[in-house]
């Protein structure tokens, strides 16, 4: 599949620029053909439904979705991964100590992308009348993949703006602006309740699925299986007991329909983020040239050896990895020895270059020998067995909680394994953290669980950086671990602007 964004896509995915007197959310994008034409356009709808892919990663010109920040901000306000150095990238979500002037987080990228793909919605809308057999099955896939993007940009909005739904009063919390059509200009629309963010959510993912219009795999795209893995990560955050069996019950389907498998050498682990061929991937956005990169502000350079190396593990983290030098995660953790990186090491108390602090999941296609070309996960076959173990063991289901458990520390090393006496949330969500490094988990895996996250080590401050008193142990309770909703945004919007989160 190729995502280049041609002039036509561009004034589809992305908007003008907010201004003084419009706020996002009731601006109208920019368009070179006439909005009632290009709705109109069979031929445009293919082009369509790659504009939105390109949008969740935000190409060249946006890294504030996956291509980079979105993934950041879930890693190092954890206590596993860190940004310390001043000025770089992600070091102001590290510190925490934002305001609703100076964070706008992914606010208006995601709703761009959900913009969009409401606009392809009413296309698809528009072309059925006359369609044929073969065209009535373009538009039931192009509608379905629509309807699963725009329920991963809600879900997503939710995890950064609103609290975890476990502690929003049976939902009854503040969410997102739910915005399910081309809106007016003149819209103000306000926020609904977690539970209608979720019940939306919920719909999308699910009349995706039973459409039948998705591949059951798909490279690049959200098949049948991504939005069924999707679906169940959204139910393991909503929490209660009828999610969790709900959770179970997805993972469990992708994990059986044995379209997927664990890597298992060395060399598979290593290529699992990064090449095509890996069989452990359901979904990631794909990166096929220089075109489709983000360039040296994509989430690969940032994180690279030789690149910006703005973000790398915790002393914590690193002391929970040497508990066994045998792990096969080792693996996607690099030395800075003889790297750009290897300066910053010496900075950091009882650290030296030979230490493997830095990610490696994102080195670059083999092929095009440039990490900038790296794809960008989202869904893997790992997190699903994680996902269905956390869930199984919260509906106490311990054995199969621990049967899936098993087979991912299996996985990293295959002499060890968990015994039924220990099996608890808390080594479940250890095995979460070793897993998914990197991949912007940690911190909403902590918040939504009700754990403290305890930054600095031990009661001193490790390899971290300064921080306020405030951001160095706290939980879901402190103001800062829900973004303000951007200031842009509030100003124009009266609405909005009596519905900010509280702190801020």
């Amino acid at each position: 599949m190729k995502r280049i964004i041609i002039g036509l896509m561009a004034s589809l995915a992305l908007v003008s620029t907010t201004s003084s007197c419009k706020g996002y959310l009731n601006t109208e994008p920019s368009t070179a053909l006439s909005t009632d034409k290009v709705l109109k356009e069979r031929s445009l709808l293919q082009s369509t439904l790659n504009g939105l892919y390109d949008g969740l990663q935000g190409s060249n010109r946006s890294t504030s979705y996956y291509a980079q920040s979105f993934t950041i901000i879930g890693d190092v306000r954890g206590d596993d991964m860190q940004c310390p150095t001043v000025g770089s990238r992600g070091n102001a979500y590290y510190k925490m100590d934002y305001t609703r002037h100076n964070v706008y987080g992914p606010w208006y990228k995601v709703y761009s992308i959900i913009r969009s793909a409401n606009r392809l919605l009413q296309m698809c809308d528009n072309l059925k009348q006359g369609a044929s057999e073969k065209g009535l099955k373009e538009i039931a896939t192009a509608k379905a993949q629509a309807q699963a993007v725009r329920a991963l940009c809600y879900f997503d909005l939710c995890r950064v703006y609103a609290v975890p739904y476990v502690y929003s009063n049976d939902g009854t919390a503040l969410g997102v602006p739910l915005v399910m059509s081309i809106q007016e200009n003149s819209s103000m629309p306000g926020r609904n309740t977690l539970k209608e963010c979720y019940d939306f959510i919920i719909k999308d993912l699910t009349e995706a699925i039973a459409s039948n219009a998705l591949e059951p795999t798909s490279f690049g795209y959200i098949s049948q299986s991504a939005a069924k893995a999707l679906l169940g990560r959204v139910y393991l955050y909503k929490g209660d007991k009828e999610s969790n069996t709900q959770a179970l019950k997805l993972s469990k389907e992708v994990i059986e329909s044995n379209l997927y498998q664990l890597a298992e050498t060395p060399e598979e682990y290593k290529q699992v983020w990064s090449e095509s061929n890996s069989k452990e991937m359901i979904f990631s956005i794909v990166n096929f040239d220089s075109k489709d990169w983000a360039d040296r502000e994509g989430l690969a350079y940032v994180l690279h050896i030789n690149g910006y190396y703005n973000a790398f593990i915790t002393k914590k983290f690193y002391d929970e990895m040497m508990e066994d030098k045998d792990d096969i995660r080792w693996n996607v953790l690099w030395a800075s020895k003889g790297s750009r990186a290897e300066e910053v090491v010496k900075s950091l108390p009882n650290a030296n270059p030979t230490m493997k602090m830095f990610i490696g999941k994102y080195p670059g296609k083999a092929s095009l020998k440039d990490m900038r070309t790296n794809d960008i996960p989202i869904i893997r076959l790992a997190e699903v067995y994680l996902n269905a173990a956390e869930a199984a063991f919260k509906i106490d289901d311990k054995a199969t909680a621990l049967k899936y458990l098993n087979v991912i520390v299996k996985r990293a090393n295959k002499t060890k394994s968990v015994a039924e006496s220990d099996l608890t949330l808390e080594r479940i969500l250890k095995e979460r953290a070793k897993e998914l490094v990197g991949e912007g988990h940690r911190f909403y895996d902590l918040m939504r669980n009700g754990l403290k996250c305890e930054r600095f080590y031990k009661g001193s401050q490790g390899w971290h950086g300064a921080l306020i008193p405030e951001a160095q142990s706290f939980d879901h309770t402190y103001f800062r671990t829900i973004l303000p909703i951007p200031e842009t945004e509030t100003d124009v919007n009266p609405t909005l602007k009596s519905q900010q989160n509280p702190g801020y």
